[in-house]
């Protein structure tokens, strides 16, 4: 984190903060599928199948643009030694930071020793881009539930005492006070159904 805030890449609201975030720099350098690669020399890292990832460079810019998503483990005068991780990578994936991104970025800089090894193979095993787009999908995932919705309430106190019988059975999903409108799980609806017909008809309303 010093490193990066250092030479302008991150940045921490407070300096005792937890937490840091990437400079727009940081993130325009890391996607190194633009014009704006970090530099013209030879490749220097070194990524294998257990996800360890070996930099051979003493650059402060290169290892803190590889700290933006790699756990740093060893670091030496013209070495480094780091581990990618589901923590590591998604916080690089909340700060903005696509897994194709990190991915390019290890592809354009990658040691010639990775380049010999492949042949006519990708760069990057491929245990490693299926886990970092796996650690993406993640954060994209969604869980969907059926719901029904409830909304012909003629007064607030109406929606208020179905909306509250929800509640106390826990099938509420969803409900605005303001537009009296309540959605409720399939689960739960059959009992809030047979409240809400039973009070209508208590208070002598149609159903």
């Amino acid at each position: 984190v010093q490193h990066l805030r250092q030479i302008g890449l991150g940045y921490q609201r407070r300096h005792t903060a937890p937490w840091f975030y990437p400079t727009r720099h940081a993130i325009e350098l890391i996607s190194a599928g633009t014009e704006k690669t970090v530099s013209t020399k030879e490749g220097y890292i070194i990524v294998e199948t257990n996800f360890r990832v070996y930099a051979y460079t003493s650059s402060d810019l290169d290892i803190a643009l590889i700290a933006l998503f790699v756990e740093t483990l060893h670091r030496f005068d013209n070495f480094l030694v780091g581990q990618m991780t589901r923590e590591s990578v998604q916080m690089a994936l909340q700060n903005g930071i696509s897994a194709q991104q990190i991915l390019d970025f290890l592809r354009t800089h990658a040691h010639p020793q990775m380049l010999a090894k492949k042949g006519n193979g990708p760069v990057i095993p491929p245990t490693v881009t299926d886990q970092l787009f796996l650690w993406e999908m993640e954060r994209t995932r969604i869980s969907t539930e059926e719901g029904v919705l409830y909304s012909q309430f003629l007064s607030d106190s109406d929606f208020k005492v179905v909306q509250e019988y929800a509640q106390n059975i826990g099938c509420v999903m969803w409900y605005s006070s303001q537009k009296r409108l309540l959605v409720v799980n399939k689960k739960g609806h059959n009992d809030v159904k047979k409240y809400w017909k039973t009070y209508k008809r208590e208070h002598g309303e149609s159903g």
